[in-house]
């Protein structure tokens, strides 16, 4: 998902705004912006996991920030010995059809062919977990975004003088 900036908004002004300011500030900015969004994000992710699988890939939740961006993630890390959860991250937020079929290998190299299964449960155009998650949480985060970059503005403007 992403927030159109074409609109006379207050994160327009901030990206003008950013553009102009020394290196440090804008560090000291995303640091902040990052410091108050993490727990926003990991709130909204956390009450969306129904199964074990979806529960993970909630745990998963971090957000990046740069002068110009924000980015909200999901589904980083492992999720078992043998499987990232990167892996199967959109199986798990988006469920897949029981019925297909799709080939696999044995252990002892024969191929063969199988139904996938229930165990990430039925298509969701939606999401589960993160979109739903991204839904809510981005009209928060921006809105922290833009004061937190307002705040951390002034108090530099309070140190030089």
């Amino acid at each position: 998902m992403r927030i159109s900036l074409l609109i006379d908004s207050p994160l327009a002004t901030l990206i003008e705004a950013m553009r102009g300011l020394d290196a440090a500030v804008k560090r000291q900015i995303g640091a902040q912006t990052k410091r108050v969004a993490l727990p926003v994000w990991q709130e909204e992710m956390r009450f969306r996991g129904d199964t074990r699988q979806r529960t993970r890939l909630a745990q998963s939740g971090t957000v990046g920030v740069t002068a110009q961006n924000l980015t909200l993630r999901a589904g980083i890390g492992p999720l078992s010995r043998t499987v990232s959860l990167t892996e199967v991250a959109k199986a798990i937020e988006f469920g897949n059809n029981p019925h297909v079929r799709e080939q696999a290998v044995s252990k002892r190299g024969k191929v063969f062919t199988r139904r996938r299964g229930n165990r990430f449960g039925p298509p969701a155009k939606t999401g589960h977990v993160a979109y739903p998650a991204a839904r809510d949480a981005i009209p928060r985060i921006a809105s922290l975004w833009v004061q937190t970059a307002v705040r951390t503005i002034h108090e530099q403007i309070e140190k030089v003088h």
